[in-house]
């Protein structure tokens, strides 16, 4: 009977371990899948929204994303459009890129910046506003979620403040 008692046991043991390992890959793929299908999104805060349109330079692309507006008062992030440069590895090695943000016809800034080679190269940019939309940034780099460059795999991202 002991050795009976001990044979089940290993054998719940090791049933238990089995579906600890196995068991996330199986519920992480029923829960990304019920989440698919409700109408939640990704908030446009985290993702820089929604592309509004592309500028094609040579050999690299400039992606004007539409402006993410503050909703909440106390919301720590301020409104602001982001801004995708790709791929790095075709970017010259100095940008000074005049930019239209609201679709207009007329640029709204000047965005500048070192665009190293180097993954980890620390970024900082500067915008010179045009027009009263833009809120100036000096040699900023990561200061917060609405003024910020980073690099993210083969593009910079920036996000350009709004008054």
């Amino acid at each position: 009977m002991k050795r009976l008692t001990a044979t089940l046991g290993y054998a719940v043991a090791a049933l238990t371990i089995a579906v600890a390992v196995v068991g996330p890959m199986f519920w992480f793929g029923v829960f990304s899948r019920a989440a698919a299908k409700t109408s939640l999104r990704i908030d446009p805060e985290y993702t820089g929204g929604e592309p509004a349109r592309t500028i094609a330079r040579d050999g690299y692309q400039i992606v004007v994303y539409k402006p993410v507006l503050k909703r909440a008062p106390l919301s720590p992030t301020a409104s602001f459009v982001q801004i995708v440069w790709k791929p790095v590895s075709a970017l010259p090695a100095a940008i000074s890129e005049p930019i239209d943000l609201d679709g207009d016809g007329r640029p709204d800034c000047v965005v500048s910046f070192q665009a190293s080679r180097d993954p980890h190269a620390e970024l900082r940019v500067t915008v010179k506003p045009l027009t009263a939309l833009v809120q100036p940034m000096n040699e900023v780099g990561k200061d917060s979620f609405s003024s910020l460059i980073a690099r993210v795999n083969d593009t910079i991202v920036v996000r350009v403040p709004l008054r």
